[in-house]
């Protein structure tokens, strides 16, 4: 997601009506009609509010530092991907918040963490503090009879923090060469997925900002970073129970280590689980992971063990619109990008293979984004959020950035991808893939609102994709990205004669970011993640200043922005 120092991610799990199972379960027939798809678009604001369209509002569900846990727990800091699980009667349900990083400064940004903690809480955070500020929130929320308002359950017993310190198991085959079977601490958790057997996955990405990143080929690591914990540690997805608080997570290493943005699922009973996911970085790759197992609802056992092994490939991208899943395995052949600027391993003269790089199988896991790079996966923009769409298995990719590189790269303000699997199959090792919408400028060739630097996704029960965006914190509001001002969520419809144009539903306030979009059950509501506001000006004190700075949720000046989840919903 925010790729400034603690530089960063959703997805979503809205249910199927009647399926009660996430999105990634693919679901047959019609499209269902649009609960919140009938809205007049609105235009770009810098604005420093969550601004909607008429007919529209949004309340605050949760912020920053307030207590909802029963031991009094405090809900963390840049809250990004929302997952939803049902409880009953679709009148209230269990949220799973991720909460990536804390805003310090950094190539220019105001040090808004410090300063906000200092002016919340009376002192200046420690790095204990940053460590109990990120990695996830469960909580408990119900739909106010009254109102028609989304509200936390405070002090609830399913309300839980899982922070830097929890202790987390491991397993897959890496597991043996982190040293431990129990290590400390999630953190930079971006985005996620709901999976059909009803866990939350939350991904860590930019843990190098942390911890060490580097790994050798014996799968080896080093303590340290700011957190002063073992690198090899962290750069996993994780599997967290969200209905019992007292289980302990799970880190998956069959899954690869690299930044992880998201994973999407598909999930079709009596066929292996596959799961989509990017590495955020420029020239990161898109990646698959196809399970030993199949997937058997009903059957928790056999679930849960999914994610613990299978095969993981690397996208190849070939012009004119096809591509191969290369497999990260000892015994693929070696093919190595020859741009020095996607970092290899060593390789050894005679190397033929990846069993001749790395010494196991584990290590090449841990050491995944390097070892793609030495059989020729292909550098790509950005790769954050992967979803699947829930009726025909087609996979979209929302490439947030472009490097000014050579090859089948595109716009510097961001692309949509989708991807068809051969005969459509999670199992096929070839695919095709098509540009479905491309950010930038106002173009009249093109329909709809502008857009730049797409990230987040979520498709709705009609089967349309709902696109959250992320300005870099250093560009939003400035030279040419000024024409789009501030970040935003925009709806796109997939299929039929309205698919691709796209119309804008929601702007933040000023130097935030769009993460998490997720539907309530029945989509009474849009939960959204409002993260970072201010984050490059810190605390608007002048009104003069916007869309410098910002005073969100508050809306006064001098008051400190507060990252919070919303619920938006009709009035």
């Amino acid at each position: 997601m925010n790729r400034r120092a603690f530089v960063k991610g959703l997805s979503a799990a809205a249910l199927l009506p009647g399926l009660q199972e996430p999105l990634g379960v693919l679901a047959q027939g019609p499209g269902e009609p649009a609960t919140l798809g009938g809205f007049d678009p609105i235009a770009p604001t810098d604005a420093d509010d969550l601004v909607l369209p008429p007919g529209f509002r949004y309340d605050v569900v949760l912020k920053w530092g307030d207590p909802f846990t029963p031991s009094g727990e405090t809900f963390g800091y840049n809250n990004d991907w929302i997952g939803v699980f049902p409880l009953k009667d679709g009148e209230e349900a269990l949220l799973a918040v991720n909460h990536e990083y804390v805003s310090l400064a950094y190539l220019g940004d105001a040090a808004l963490y410090p300063a906000t903690f200092q002016t919340l809480r009376g002192r200046m955070p420690t790095v204990d503090d940053y460590k109990l500020d990120v990695g996830v929130s469960t909580v408990r929320v119900r739909r106010d009879g009254a109102t028609g308002a989304w509200v936390p359950v405070l002090s609830d017993p399913l309300n839980r923090r899982i922070n830097a310190r929890t202790p987390c198991r491991v397993d897959g085959p890496a597991a043996r060469l982190l040293d431990a079977d129990v290590v400390e601490g999630t953190f930079d958790n971006c985005a996620g997925q709901t999976t059909p057997w009803l866990t939350a996955l939350t991904c860590e990405e930019n843990f190098q900002d942390r911890v060490p990143e580097a790994v050798d080929a014996k799968g080896r690591f080093k303590r340290g970073g700011p957190f002063d914990l073992p690198g090899g540690h962290y750069g996993w997805v994780v599997e967290v129970d969200p209905y019992d608080p007292g289980s302990t997570p799970v880190k998956h290493t069959a899954l690869g280590r690299f930044r992880h943005e998201n994973v999407g699922l598909r999930a079709e009973p009596g066929l292996p689980v596959a799961g989509y996911m990017g590495d955020d970085r420029h020239g990161g790759h898109v990646w698959k992971f196809v399970s030993d197992e199949a997937y058997r609802p009903g059957d928790p056992a056999t679930n849960r063990r999914l994610l613990s092994s299978g095969r993981l490939y690397a996208a190849h991208f070939l012009p004119g619109g096809t591509g191969e899943w290369r497999l990260l395995d000892v015994s693929t052949a070696l093919d190595p990008n020859p741009d020095p600027l996607d970092r290899k391993p060593v390789i050894p003269r005679r190397a033929r293979r990846l069993g001749d790089v790395y010494e196991s199988q584990g290590a090449v896991l841990l050491d995944a984004y390097q070892a793609a790079n030495a059989i020729g996966a292909s550098p790509s923009g950005r790769p954050e959020e992967l979803e699947v769409h829930p009726r025909d298995g087609t996979v979209f990719i929302a490439f947030t950035q472009w490097s000014a590189r050579r090859g089948i790269g595109g716009s510097l303000f961001g692309e949509v991808w989708r991807i068809r699997e051969d005969g459509g199959d999670v199992r096929a090792t070839r695919f095709r893939w098509e540009r479905f919408a491309v950010g930038g400028p106002a173009d009249p060739s093109r329909a709809g609102r502008v857009f730049a630097q797409p990230d987040n996704m979520v498709f709705d029960r009609r089967g349309d994709l709902w696109l959250a965006t992320d300005i870099s914190s250093d560009r939003i509001n400035e030279e040419e990205y000024r024409v789009f001002k501030n970040a935003g969520l925009f709806h796109l419809p997939v299929d039929g004669g309205s698919g691709g144009r796209l119309r804008q539903f929601a702007s933040l306030p000023c130097e935030a970011e769009a993460t998490g979009p997720a539907f309530a059950p029945g989509e009474q509501a849009l939960f959204l993640s409002v993260q970072h506001p201010g984050e490059r000006h810190g605390v608007r004190e002048q009104a003069a200043r916007s869309p410098r700075g910002s005073n969100w949720p508050h809306r006064r000046l001098g008051a400190p922005p507060q990252p919070a989840v919303v619920a938006i919903r009709r009035s």
